[in-house]
């Protein structure tokens, strides 16, 4: 993994932003970081979008700095301009693989960030892919999860791709991810027990996590996981009109936890 990190002036306490570019084996992704004033390090918290990312939450990105923490956005490999492959296994290990990159010494000290505080905050299958992740790795503290797609519950009782026949035409029609829809599936349908987010009962759930809904279409197979908190918004799957009320609840529960 290398860095790129462009000189910049950091002889105040300001907020910043920076771009980051990250590269993963040999592909190049993109990031932003939103660093929050003053030169102490801080609580980092890492937003991981949706497929394919319309919806950024860049608003709670802002609310959230203006709250005393850093935040960085990233594109999983092969979306949006990211270098590689569109992935379920990709956007995985591309959550590993920026939290190394920010806990390097020299990265971390530039975008003063605590290395022993992430959170993650992911929407629709990043929040999937937080639960899955966030529960496995000590350095995330806590995991916010919007509207998740739970991919392994979703293609429970699909056993082939011919069953597929919307979904891969859903996927053939996001120009911006680099992804061939039926490699995409196969992959998801062959992980689909290890990808159903109740898998993480078997682990020690030892952090704080929430699952923040719009509806109750997900209560089902969510009342099944231990430990968790569950609370419902009621809107749609990006929370449209009720941005102020998300926005307010995470910033206290991340501060109460």
């Amino acid at each position: 993994m290398f860095l790129v990190l462009n000189t910049y002036c950091q002889s105040n306490n300001k907020a910043f932003n920076k771009d980051l570019v990250i590269t993963i084996k040999q592909d190049s992704i993109s990031g932003y970081a939103l660093i929050a004033k003053g030169n102490e390090r801080k609580e980092t918290i890492i937003l991981l979008h949706g497929l394919p990312g319309n919806e950024r939450n860049l608003d709670l990105a802002e609310t959230i700095r203006q709250n005393g923490k850093n935040v960085i956005y990233f594109n999983y490999r092969g979306s949006w301009g990211s270098q590689g492959e569109f992935l379920y296994s990709n956007c995985l290990q591309d959550i590993s693989k920026v939290i190394d990159y920010l806990s390097n010494d020299i990265v971390s000290e530039k975008l003063r960030i605590k290395k022993s505080s992430f959170s993650l905050i992911g929407h629709s299958l990043g929040g999937g892919i937080a639960i899955l992740h966030g529960t496995q790795d000590n350095r995330v503290k806590k995991i916010v999860a919007l509207s998740s797609f739970n991919a392994g519950e979703v293609l429970k009782n699909n056993n082939s791709i011919d069953e597929l026949g919307a979904f891969q035409k859903y996927l053939n029609e996001q120009f911006m991810l680099n992804i061939e829809p039926k490699k995409f599936l196969v992959e998801i349908l062959d992980h689909k027990q290890k990808w159903n987010l109740v898998s993480i009962n078997s682990l020690k759930l030892d952090k704080p996590f929430i699952f923040i809904d719009e509806n109750y279409r997900n209560e089902y197979w969510i009342k099944n996981i231990k430990n968790n908190q569950y609370l419902i918004i009621n809107s749609d799957h990006s929370f449209s009109d009720k941005r102020n009320e998300l926005n307010t609840e995470i910033i206290d529960w991340l501060n109460k936890n």
